[in-house]
């Protein structure tokens, strides 16, 4: 059962009240929502088949297609770019032709690509026509880009919260003396091999260790972390470590009973907020 007299709690429920009263709302940084970098860094590959492109948007509607094919048999490293410009990162996308009952896939790439096969593509998605109707390919790009790294937000926020953990952890055992953490450490003793978020050392000795996770919804995935560290629970109290589970967000809301159910079999379950006001006691005592 979680160790809530250790921690400084009458009772379980006086636990699960503050870990849920404390929760955070989100761990979305302001550098969550765009990595302006990646953005700027994709783009900067392209500027000279960007500038090629560009050139169709002065281009007669009815001339769009001659241009078009010339441009990409005379300057075929524009060819890959294509599928961006529809928020598509292969450079071989399938198409399913209804009329036909069949599909196939269309390369994009610099070599052997299929002229035809790449205008009628271009036309029918609406590609082609869109050089007629935008002004600057390079600025349309930055939002194709923008729109793409959305979908790293899922990674980056499960690496936010941990860099979070993280940075706490270090300013915690700042002044203190012959600590030190290691991330991603995959030298601890037990009897699994287990790369763990975090390990705090005391004299170059593996003292408290730490897996950090953050949810915003609920879902399957919580539940099965929860039992997988209580299966960990187990291979850790063969030895002399202390093992905390920092999880957050408000996934937990509603999940709350499932977590202390998990809970039955580890000892240390704790939040953000929770690490930041207990940990000092964890390591006074180490």
């Amino acid at each position: 059962m979680v160790k809530y007299n250790k921690m400084g709690y009458s009772s379980l429920d006086e636990f699960s009240n503050n870990f849920l009263d404390t929760l955070l709302e989100s761990n979305h940084t302001y550098e969550f929502y765009v990595n302006w970098d990646k953005v700027y860094d994709n783009l900067k590959k392209h500027l000279v088949e960007i500038s090629i492109l560009n050139s169709l948007n002065k281009v007669q509607p009815e001339k769009l297609e001659i241009e078009f094919r010339k441009i990409i048999n005379d300057y075929t490293e524009v060819v890959p770019l294509l599928p961006l410009i529809l928020a598509i990162r292969n450079k071989k996308v399938p198409v399913f032709n209804i009329q036909s009952k069949s599909s196939k896939i269309i390369n994009f790439s610099k070599k052997g690509f299929n002229t035809d096969e790449i205008v009628e593509f271009s036309l029918k998605t609406g590609l082609l026509n869109l050089f007629n109707n935008i002004d600057d390919l390079y600025s349309y790009l930055v939002g194709t880009e923008v729109g793409l790294d959305t979908n790293a937000r899922k990674n980056r926020s499960g690496h936010i919260f941990e860099d979070a953990v993280g940075t706490l952890l270090q300013e915690k055992i700042t002044n203190r003396e012959g600590f030190n953490i290691v991330k991603e450490d995959i030298n601890v003793d037990i009897e699994r091999n287990k790369r763990f978020d975090y390990v705090i050392y005391k004299n170059n000795v593996p003292r408290i260790v730490f897996e950090c996770n953050f949810y915003n919804s609920t879902g399957s995935k919580p539940i099965e972390v929860a039992h997988a560290y209580a299966n960990l629970q187990e291979d850790i109290d063969k030895t002399n470590l202390i093992f905390i589970w920092v999880t957050d967000g408000f996934g937990w809301k509603k999940m709350i009973s499932s977590l202390l159910n998990a809970g039955e079999n580890i000892d240390y379950i704790l939040n953000y907020q929770m690490l930041n006001k207990l940990l000092d006691d964890f390591l006074d005592n180490l």
